[in-house]
């Protein structure tokens, strides 16, 4: 049976091992898409993109997916959150800038998703299958 989990456990899941997580981002309830972004200690989303991504998405609602499979034990998990997008500012990103492990990404545009609580399921490895 799939446990749920509270926003602090959600966060140091999104956060561990690495900050940069894979996300489906949701604007308005529009076609979902994926882009990496970095998750911050709270909770918030940087999602870094272009002046298109910030007039689609700035003061609008955005639900953030990440998922995460895992074969092995303790299984999988999905957190979700629903945030209001801002556009992102200098302060908001954190100094020095973790170090991106797919891609460089570049955080002088985009928007910043402030997140009020993420919610999320851990699922076990037999329930996977």
């Amino acid at each position: 049976m799939p446990r749920t989990l509270s926003h602090d456990e959600c966060v140091k899941l999104v956060r561990s091992p690495v900050r940069y997580r894979r996300a489906e981002l949701s604007v308005d309830g529009r076609d979902p898409f994926v882009r990496t972004c970095l998750v911050l200690d709270n909770g918030d989303f940087l999602v870094p993109g272009d002046r298109g991504l910030v007039r689609t998405a700035a003061g609008r609602t955005v639900t953030v997916t990440v998922t995460h499979r895992n074969r092995h034990v303790p299984g999988g998990w999905t957190v979700s959150g629903i945030g209001l997008a801002r556009p992102l500012v200098a302060a908001d990103r954190p100094v020095p800038l973790p170090r991106a492990t797919e891609q460089d990404l570049d955080f002088r545009t985009g928007v910043r998703v402030v997140v009020a609580r993420l919610t999320g399921q851990l699922v076990s490895v037999a329930e996977e299958v």
